[in-house]
């Protein structure tokens, strides 16, 4: 499933590119985060309480920044399993310069087996898109604070 959407920053596309590729700040961005590994500059493992429908456990994520176009693009792959379950996510984030800051325009491929993907695309689109939707919600608010 595809989700995508944007956001407008009061921030230069130079600040919000040093945070995006930050694997602590940004991990803090991550919903329910039980703990965070930092392994290098572009990889790092999160274990993170997730839930749909009536499935919640600790999943344990590996996270890479695949692709890196400073300071204009991003592109990050997640892979995750818990639960009899498993999620990988691709996300493309770009970063448009607009009067008074920039725009970050996200595209996220999702795709979920086991346990999960029999609870019905619905339920399952709901959740991955208010999860994407509270860690760029965090991002904008982390960095418009900064």
């Amino acid at each position: 499933m595809i989700i995508e959407g944007s956001y407008e920053l009061k921030a230069s596309p130079d600040r919000t590119w040093e945070y995006i590729i930050d694997p602590a700040k940004i991990g803090k961005c991550l919903p329910d985060l039980k703990s965070l590994n930092v392994e290098s500059e572009n990889k790092f493992t999160a274990v993170i309480r997730v839930g749909v429908g009536p499935i919640r456990s600790e999943f344990k994520f590996r996270i890479e920044i695949t692709g890196k176009e400073p300071p204009h693009r991003v592109q990050l792959k997640a892979v995750g399993s818990g639960s009899g379950s498993n999620v990988n996510i691709d996300v493309a984030i770009d970063i448009k310069e607009v009067l008074g800051g920039c725009q970050l325009v996200y595209k996220a491929d999702v795709k979920i087996g086991g346990m999960m993907a029999g609870l019905g695309q619905r339920v399952i689109m709901d959740a991955a898109s208010k999860t994407v939707a509270s860690v760029f919600s965090c991002i904008k608010r982390e960095i418009e604070q900064a």
